[in-house]
């Protein structure tokens, strides 16, 4: 079976279920280990933003299949047999079925497109046993989704008492401001915690500080995306320039979390660490405690210790 797979996530699962000699394609964010095969990178970044609609069968497929600017000539000759990605059209279900007739005309034999972006922990576990099923081990993904759904448990368990009921926002971007929702908020949910989400009616208009200064944030993690830990902690900043910030309960108290926003995002299968990270910010525990050390700062730290990340 000849695999391309578009997500960084996605190759991070196949090579940990045994699969990476399967991968022939794969995404330009992909990190593929020096020891593997040496699949062809068939994407770039794109130059910026596109809001224009997709007007021909090429573009809309290119565009459809990866936010990345995707070369679907190199697609196409590399004749898959799978590929794995994270659809961008809202309703995927009906572009995965097109995409798959699309690509079977270019490739000339059955070609499954397969779209996965979990916004759950349900989705987040299925799409491991899911992966590891096509790879012809499903007992990879099990153990996986075993092993994780445990560990979050077990966590919820001893800091019941410490992280219940908080409210917790995570910011996904600084400028613009962003919420990070989706499987983020789910966790914080099974946590005992209460996630920030939007208003009903307010899902599609600019996210606002006010907003967080109502909802009076117990724990604020920031952690823009594709932002290295560096980077998140610069943009506390921004943050403190902003109308209302000290009033905050969670900056009062130094709960405000900085970061890495490279990796926290990733559903793959070091999926824990991003769970430790929230499960750690919530129940105001120390990095190192039930993460690796460093990998998050408190804003009190950062305080004291300014000079550091000047």
């Amino acid at each position: 079976m000849k695999i391309v797979a578009l997500e960084p996530y996605l190759t991070d699962l196949i090579v940990a279920f045994g699969g990476g000699s399967r991968l022939i394609g794969v995404g330009s964010r992909c990190r593929i280990a020096p020891d593997a095969a040496h699949p062809a990178v068939i994407t770039s970044k794109p130059a910026a933003p596109s809001t224009k609609a997709p007007v021909g069968d090429d573009e809309r497929l290119a565009a459809g299949l990866t936010t990345d600017r995707l070369n679907l000539q190199a697609l196409v000759e590399l004749k898959p047999d799978v590929v794995m990605t994270r659809c961008t059209e809202q309703d995927t279900e009906s572009f995965v079925s097109w995409a798959q007739a699309e690509l079977e005309k270019r490739v000339g034999k059955r070609v499954l497109v397969e779209s996965f972006a979990p916004d759950t922990m349900s989705a987040l576990y299925q799409m491991y046993e899911d992966v590891a099923e096509r790879l012809g081990d499903s007992r990879r993904g099990q153990e996986l989704a075993q092993r994780t759904k445990a560990q979050i448990q077990d966590w919820t368990r001893s800091f019941y008492e410490r992280a219940r009921n908080k409210k917790v926002t995570v910011l996904a971007s600084v400028e613009p401001l962003m919420l990070a929702t989706g499987l983020m908020s789910d966790l914080v949910r099974g946590v005992t915690g209460q996630p920030q989400q939007r208003a009903e009616g307010r899902e599609n208009t600019p996210f606002t500080w006010e907003e967080v200064v109502e909802f009076r944030s117990d724990v604020i993690i920031v952690a823009p995306c594709g932002a290295s830990l560096q980077e998140s902690i610069a943009a506390l900043k921004k943050l403190e320039a902003l109308d209302g910030w000290e009033s905050v309960p969670a900056v009062k108290r130094g709960e405000v979390v900085f970061c890495a926003g490279t990796s926290l995002y990733l559903p793959g299968p070091e999926f824990l660490r991003s769970a430790a990270i929230v499960v750690s910010a919530m129940a105001g525990l120390d990095s190192g405690y039930i993460t690796l050390k460093d990998e998050y700062f408190r804003l009190r730290f950062i305080e004291l210790h300014r000079h550091r990340f000047v």
